[in-house]
């Protein structure tokens, strides 16, 4: 599906808690995020670079001047890896379950 079909598909049928501080771009779109402290977020995104589609899940954190910015902090990868990351999550699911 081309990025700009795909990101409007995503605009009318998800439900996401977008960061308010971080905003979408024509080639990226924000589709969550997660605190870690009160000045470092994790932020979960979708892009396309050169027709092909990332995931990237990257710790930003707020500035001195209470700006947000990206680390180098993350993980970056296409789509077509993601089945191999969601059963490796779903070890760390498991694993969890176990320890609780």
């Amino acid at each position: 599906m081309e990025f700009g079909a795909l990101k409007k598909k995503i605009e009318t049928e998800l439900k996401l808690e977008k960061p308010d501080f971080v905003k979408d771009t024509d080639d990226l779109i924000n589709i969550g995020h997660l605190e870690l402290t009160a000045t470092q977020k994790l932020i979960f995104s979708i892009s396309n670079f050169k027709g092909r589609k990332y995931i990237d899940i990257r710790t930003w954190f707020q500035d001195q001047a209470g700006d947000w910015k990206p680390t180098k902090k993350g993980i970056h990868f296409s789509t077509d890896k993601f089945q191999y990351f969601e059963k490796l999550s779903n070890i760390f699911s498991e694993i969890v379950k176990l320890d609780s």
